[in-house]
């Protein structure tokens, strides 16, 4: 069960409380939304929706907010343009492919405007394994084949004057798998998240041999930002309930604001225990990954162009027609949202 922890009952006299609409009514006048969520509860990379379900945004804007929580991106994206649910938690990159099947989607609220994901190597190939222009011929692992770290993957490559026909690429998925894999000596390095790459590193099974968690060293690959992950939604949602749209939004600035204004230790207080888990490597993780976070929920068409521009380094087959960032993002809520 879900506590909001910023919620405090406030002491009404008597006359007070004979005055105010029933809970029920109050609670049947709220917008019924139906949110996807890109993966199960506790990524980081969505963060924003873990905060403001602890901290009861999502009823300050009067939204009834139900979650349905997937195991990984594509099936909530593809859930959201089937018209199962209104809005999704997802990386954009899912809004770019499902667009060449006719679905269309838009991010209106930005998480992550960096990458968030780290190549790591491991620690005993450290010495023979110094840049990126050390990979050929390496084993890559990535959580699966065609997944983002699959992508990102391509795009070191590319920068370092190779491709994906260069190396191996091992899906080992993430988590315990992952670092199995790492600790078995299947891969050589490893596209890894939070909080994988900080239990390598604790661990000391691994060091990073590029950090995209971080704008200098995406500056590197991308020459900017990157869009990651955010909000989504259609545009038949955006056209006939734009004051949800707007609500949604709202809720996302709001997260993103408690986001910048507290520490990592504040964040992991406010969240249930069961999401956080090992709050020091929850913590470690999060401050980590932390300079990923977008300011305000911002969204930049330059950094959905870099998404974009990796979508086609990996290989996608997007027409010319499809290749502009205005299609894939509407900034006219977090405009209006941070102007409040």
């Amino acid at each position: 069960m879900w506590k909001r922890a910023a919620s405090r009952l406030w002491p009404l006299s008597g006359l007070l409380v004979l005055a105010l609409p029933s809970a029920a009514y109050l609670d049947a006048q709220k917008a019924k939304v139906r949110l996807a969520v890109g993966s199960k509860p506790g990524n980081i990379v969505y963060l924003h929706i873990d905060l403001a379900r602890a901290l009861g945004y999502f009823e300050q804007e009067g939204l009834d907010v139900s979650f349905h929580y997937f195991d990984a991106g594509t099936a909530a994206a593809q859930a959201l343009t089937a018209r199962e649910y209104d809005f999704s938690a997802n990386s954009i990159d899912h809004a770019i492919t499902l667009r060449r099947s006719g679905g269309e989607a838009e991010m209106i609220a930005s998480f992550t405007d960096l990458p968030c994901v780290t190549l790591v190597v491991r620690k005993d190939l450290r010495p023979q394994i110094r840049s990126d222009s050390d990979l050929k011929g390496k084993r890559i692992g990535v959580t699966a084949a065609g997944a983002g770290t699959h992508v990102l993957a391509a795009s070191i490559l590319h920068h370092a004057g190779y491709t994906l026909r260069d190396v191996q690429i091992v899906p080992v998925g993430s988590g315990d798998s992952f670092i199995a894999a790492m600790r078995e000596k299947r891969i050589d390095v490893g596209m890894a998240t939070d909080p994988t790459t900080t239990r390598l590193l604790l661990d000391g099974d691994a060091s990073i041999l590029v950090d995209m968690t971080n704008a200098n060293e995406t500056g590197m690959i991308f020459n900017g930002p990157y869009q990651f992950t955010g909000l989504l939604t259609r545009p038949d949602v955006i056209r006939d309930r734009p004051a949800v749209a707007q609500a949604m939004v709202n809720v996302m600035v709001k997260a993103a604001r408690f986001i910048r204004s507290h520490s990592a230790a504040e964040i992991a207080a406010t969240l249930p225990p069961a999401l956080v888990g090992d709050r020091y490597i929850y913590v470690k993780s999060l401050e980590h990954s932390r300079p990923s976070f977008a300011k305000d929920a911002m969204l930049t068409p330059a950094a959905v162009a870099n998404n974009i521009q990796s979508q086609l380094t990996f290989g996608l087959d997007l027409p010319e027609s499809s290749r502009d960032p205005g299609l894939f993002l509407d900034a006219r809520f977090i405009r209006a949202a941070t102007a409040r």
